[in-house]
């Protein structure tokens, strides 16, 4: 059990005090007042809980080696709330095969 937190949930204007029961892992409830007689409670602190972000467009291995720019990378998409991402991979090659100016193949 989570408590003492603000949810941030899509389509809703404001953040809204509540908990949050797990069980088995999965998120099972988010409503005021849960707490009960939950085997483990950790208080949130007021702080912010929200729905994991997904990063549609990721780039590992840009500027650093790949083995060093997961790591890192990975850690500050966490962070900032990326709990799934989409990404490009490094392939030596230009984007489409090509080079040169963008209004050469995009006129």
């Amino acid at each position: 059990m989570l408590t003492n937190v603000k949810v941030v949930r899509p389509g809703s204007a404001e953040p809204f005090d509540a908990d949050i029961a797990v069980s088995g892992g999965v998120i099972a409830d988010v409503a005021p007042g849960l707490a009960g007689d939950a085997a483990q409670v950790v208080d949130g602190g007021g702080l912010l809980a929200f729905p994991g972000v997904v990063d549609a467009h990721m780039h590992f291995g840009i500027y650093n080696e790949l083995s060093e720019d997961i790591r890192t990378e990975s850690r500050a998409a966490l962070q900032g709330g990326v709990t799934s991402g989409i990404s490009y991979m490094r392939t030596g090659q230009y984007y489409l095969q090509k080079g040169g100016p963008y209004a050469d193949f995009f006129p």
